[in-house]
């Protein structure tokens, strides 16, 4: 069997969720040859970065105009402008891509992201389009770019966002509910004490866990000082690749009774979440997956509109997370957590029932079986 995972390298969810389909890939079916790629590698730099950018550029910049892009691409019209863009530049951006498909010839394709199902729209039914193709929603519910006629089958990941699907022209029997694609490393139990003890962490403090986004780099440490008001509190900062904002952070004074533990870029951050009992971040699909199958709690400061405030109403609706659109709602509802164990308790069950841990692995069987 041989199976091509395709991402783009637009927001790192794409790329997130095609690795955790590659890893479980590769322990489900070892004779099976897997490959796994950037749609965007195939293009030339400046198409490249240009994809790549524009969400990220104007989510941090501008994110009421993203808003109004994302709901006004959600509209049938616009799917049928950007087929007629994709369809222009077809010959000359993806030509490579469509060269690699022939070579690889792969049996079963699998799309983290929906732009190659955009591509090969107009080459369904050619003799060297033979393999099934199938689209892995990111997000919770389903923009109108994933409603791909070409596709074999769609991934949703709730109720609702089947049903747009459906609204959008997909048949039922092509659409299923499973979960985002994560990691291996979100459905496994760990040992909290252990893991405070090797990473010097306090097990007996509420411990917060804060992931850098949000108000954006220069509101993480009047966030994380904030947090550390509510001492006697654990706050546990992640910074990602931003050497500044960590150095800032690392800076802040501490409270008496208050522990501030900061780091950058991070490869255990499951280990973090198993320590942690409220994690404040950003609406992302693929880390509002990991946190709800890890039965974290999330608080999620000021949701960028489109599909992270989609994200974000989801989870809320669901009793997993807490919404704070501007700081004196942040300290009210952190208090509120902090000072209210049965309402912490809730929200982590809430949490763990609706996490899908192994969704990658539920896909892969899916696929492969029909």
């Amino acid at each position: 069997m041989r199976l091509l995972i395709i991402s783009a390298s637009a927001g790192h969810g794409h790329v997130r969720a095609a690795q955790a389909l590659e890893a479980y890939a590769c322990e489900m079916y070892l004779e099976a040859e897997i490959r796994n790629v950037d749609i965007l590698d195939y293009t030339a730099a400046i198409y490249r970065k240009a994809y790549a950018a524009s969400y990220l550029k104007l989510a941090d910049r501008a994110p009421e105009l993203w808003g109004y892009l994302y709901n006004k691409g959600d509209r049938p019209s616009a799917k049928k402008r950007q087929a007629a863009i994709i369809r222009a530049f077809d010959r000359i951006e993806f030509a490579k891509f469509r060269a690699m498909l022939r070579e690889f010839n792969p049996d079963h394709v699998i799309c983290s992201h929906f732009l190659p199902a955009q591509i090969l729209w107009p080459y369904e039914g050619k003799d060297w389009v033979t393999f099934s193709l199938n689209l892995c929603v990111t997000d919770y519910l389903s923009h109108g770019f994933w409603a791909q006629p070409n596709a074999t089958r769609i991934f949703a990941n709730s109720g609702e966002g089947v049903e747009e699907l459906i609204d959008k022209g997909i048949e039922r029997e092509r659409v299923r509910q499973v979960g985002i694609p994560i990691m291996p490393d979100f459905g496994r139990g760990y040992d909290k004490e252990a893991i405070c003890a090797e990473l010097n962490l306090d097990p007996q403090l509420p411990t917060i866990m804060v992931m850098s986004g949000g108000w954006g780099a220069a509101g993480l440490p009047t966030l994380v000082a904030s947090l550390l008001e509510f001492a006697p509190v654990q706050v546990i900062a992640i910074a990602g690749r931003n050497e500044r904002m960590k150095r800032d952070v690392t800076k802040l004074p501490v409270p008496e009774g208050a522990k501030l533990t900061v780091y950058g870029y991070v490869n255990n951050i499951h280990e973090l979440m198993a320590v942690s009992d409220l994690c404040v971040t950003k609406s992302g699909g693929l880390t509002t997956a990991e946190c709800m199958a890890m039965g974290l709690p999330m608080l999620i400061p000021n949701p960028i509109p489109g599909q992270e405030e989609r994200n974000a109403e989801y989870v809320t609706e669901n009793g997993c997370a807490l919404i704070a659109r501007s700081p004196g709602s942040l300290k009210y509802k952190v208090k509120k957590f902090l000072s209210d164990p049965a309402m912490r308790s809730k929200m982590q069950e809430s949490a763990r029932s609706r996490g899908r841990p192994k969704a990658a692995e539920t896909i892969l069987r899916t696929i492969v079986s029909d």
